[in-house]
């Protein structure tokens, strides 16, 4: 097929998994992964769907290569599950059309990530259509439940059917953004998972005489105060590798990479450019973002009980007992009346990375300048959020986030979309990123 026409397939694709609302929870994902496997059918595609509860599944297509030795490579995981919309009156469109304008498709899960999974599904069918004869094998997966833990999806699939789906590289979300000319981030690891509920005990009685009666609201009030103000101690080697790999001065690399001056670093570049001053936070320590509260039964009845979520992401290198102890560190003489436990239901994951460099990451560079400028790079970074990859590190493979942006968005304007209102993606990322995939698979899959 030609560029035109697998872009029009793209945007088609994107716009019905946008429509198909496989919002996680509940996820009903297996909407858009028949979604996913009909368009296969249509281009001759086999494909399997592997259920793994109700509602729920994951789409698993192969091209087998020449050559067993030769280094595999999967297109995905990438998920299909996107997340709720709190408000649709905030968006400028209706978040569930799939609405195609300025240059732009906006929906819930365009830029988190449908754009990527139409782009891989292009990709991956034009490939097979094409009669494409890879050295090493080509694996598609789209999955279920990224957006809640990823178990009824990349987790599942890698415990139930690993033969299948364990490959020695992987590229899914996110990665691509331009951070300064002709230089492009890509995602090497992520921040662990370590999500805390803090549970306070008070006294109840009538609202109406609070005087000397303990209240759990209130200690949580102050609890979540406390740990918004805190500062956990800078690592500045994360940090470091995306400063030299930007090419910044001497200077600015000296500031970046000094623990005692990156509070200073990050103020300073707020005033300029609040999403660079976002990203310089979040990789130079553990963030504590107390997100959820609830306390008290009744407007005239003194809470007895509180609880506090807290989103705790947490460098490589920094395990639970790290993370506790700063907690604790942070509540201060609070500390001793808090109860510090896990958020059921929320797998706990630690920091985790890939090698920035190796042939395989020398074979993405290429295949940007390829796409882009002959003097393009790219910049490794760690996901301040989280995402299927770690699953696939923990088994050994190497994944990255890696996908193609164009300039229509900076990005202070790209950081807020993940999650946020207005999402969308432009056109000219769809194409951008469904020639980089096509040329790194085409490329890293027939090395001698």
């Amino acid at each position: 097929m030609s560029e035109e026409e697998r872009l029009d397939e793209i945007k088609q694709l994107l716009k019905a998994m946008i429509r198909n609302k496989c919002v996680n929870p509940p996820g009903n994902e297996l909407r858009s992964i028949r979604t996913l496997q009909d368009y296969f059918a249509a281009h001759g595609v086999e494909s399997q769907i592997f259920e793994s509860a109700e509602g729920r599944g994951n789409l698993y297509a192969r091209i087998e290569g020449t050559d067993p030795n030769h280094p595999s490579l999967t297109l995905g995981p990438c998920h299909v599950d996107v997340v709720p919309v709190e408000d649709p009156g905030t968006w400028t469109v209706d978040p569930w059309e799939g609405v195609e304008k300025d240059g732009f498709i906006w929906g819930r899960g365009a830029f988190d990530m449908l754009f990527i999974v139409a782009c891989q599904a292009a990709v991956f069918a034009s490939f097979v259509q094409e009669g494409f004869r890879p050295k090493g094998d080509l694996v598609f997966l789209a999955v279920s439940d990224e957006e809640a833990g990823g178990l009824f999806g990349t987790k599942w699939m890698l415990d139930n059917h690993p033969e299948l789906v364990k490959t020695d590289f992987a590229v899914t979300e996110s990665g691509g953004f331009p951070i300064a000319p002709s230089r492009y981030v890509f995602m090497v690891g992520e921040k662990g998972i370590n999500w805390k509920r803090l549970k306070f005990r008070g006294e109840e009685g009538h609202g109406s005489m609070p005087y000397g009666t303990p209240n759990a609201v209130l200690k949580m009030s102050q609890a979540a105060l406390r740990l918004s103000r805190y500062d956990p101690p800078v690592e500045t080697k994360f940090v470091g590798d995306l400063a030299r790999g930007l090419g910044l001065s001497r200077l600015t690399r000296f500031f970046l990479e000094n623990k005692s001056l990156v509070p200073l670093a990050i103020k300073l570049s707020a005033k300029k450019d609040i999403g660079m001053a976002k990203v310089l936070h979040a990789l130079t320590r553990m963030t504590i973002s107390p997100n959820v509260a609830r306390g008290g039964e009744k407007t005239n009845v003194i809470a007895g009980q509180a609880t506090l979520d807290v989103d705790v992401r947490t460098l490589p290198g920094q395990d639970d007992e790290y993370v506790v102890r700063h907690l604790k560190r942070a509540l201060g003489d609070l500390a001793p009346e808090v109860e510090i436990a896990k958020v059921p239901g929320v797998p706990t994951s630690v920091g985790n990375a890939s090698p920035s460099q190796s042939d395989f990451v020398d074979a993405m560079r290429e295949a940007v300048r390829q796409c882009t400028t002959p003097d393009a790079d790219l910049v490794p970074m760690l996901l301040t959020g989280a995402s299927d990859t770690r699953f696939y590190r923990d088994v050994g493979s190497q994944a990255y986030g890696f996908s193609l942006f164009d300039d229509r968005l900076k990005l202070a304007e790209i950081t807020p979309l993940a999650h946020g209102d207005d999402e969308r993606i432009s056109i000219g990322t769809l194409r951008l990123t469904a020639e980089v995939y096509e040329r790194l698979a085409r490329n890293f899959l027939t090395l001698p």
